[in-house]
């Protein structure tokens, strides 16, 4: 019987998400997420093994948060209303 060869540690994914992962997140075209990432509103890093070919984006988890904040529809929180104080007026003036 021939031992097993040892497969070592499973090869864990980059960090972050794909431009593929974001396209089913987002339900846009991966151009959109490019786009997005040419202007700088995503930090994604490139992976690919040639920076001269075609690049292979990972994009952090805390930029993708960051984005969806500034994205989002809701409207940020009112300040709270300042009290104004009654002023006294003395009727019975002495």
């Amino acid at each position: 019987m021939r031992p097993e060869p040892d497969a070592g540690p499973a090869a864990a994914p980059p960090p972050g998400y794909s431009v593929a992962d974001l396209c089913r997140r987002w339900k846009v075209g991966g151009d959109k997420i490019r786009a997005f990432i040419r202007r700088g509103e995503l930090v994604g890093v490139n992976m690919a093994t040639s920076l001269a070919g075609r690049p292979l984006w990972r994009i952090t988890r805390e930029s993708v948060e960051r984005f969806e904040r500034r994205r989002t529809s809701v409207p940020p929180p009112k300040p709270p209303q300042r009290r104004r104080r009654p002023t006294l007026v003395d009727y019975y003036a002495d």
